[in-house]
């Protein structure tokens, strides 16, 4: 019976630092996993990077048409497919979500493309290449 006693605290104890864990894990990183959604996204920018023969990074930046305009954040976007971001045209306004996946020293954070449409002719899912 006393090792039972001991056998239960020992696994009391253990199962309370994984949860520990795991808590602070996922609270610590809470900052980098962000996500966005917006009904007037309005694309400023299309920019593009390519290293022959091995990447294309491609992004937009934008910000929520619908804020006044002294409080408008920019967002910088990454895109994956290229027949996405080829269809999405400067001064457009577009209904997107994104996630961000790291920290971006111009813009906060730098997002992920995960859905866009333009309310009006089709609606896409893209997914960007990420670093």
């Amino acid at each position: 019976m006393f090792t039972t006693k001991k056998f239960l605290i020992g696994f009391l104890a253990f199962t309370i630092l994984v949860m520990s864990y795991f808590f602070f894990f996922s609270s610590s990183n809470s900052e980098i996993n962000k996500s966005i959604s917006m009904a007037l996204f309005k694309v400023e920018t299309k920019h593009d990077y390519t290293k022959a023969g091995e990447y294309t990074e491609m992004w937009i930046i934008g910000y929520n048409a619908a804020e006044d305009e002294g409080n408008r954040e920019r967002y910088k976007i990454f895109i994956e497919d290229a027949m996405v971001y080829n269809l999405i045209k400067e001064g457009e306004e577009y209904m997107i979500s994104a996630s961000s996946f790291r920290i971006d020293k111009g813009y906060g954070y730098a997002y992920e493309l995960n859905q866009i449409s333009n309310q009006v002719e089709y609606q896409l899912v893209g997914k960007g290449r990420i670093k």
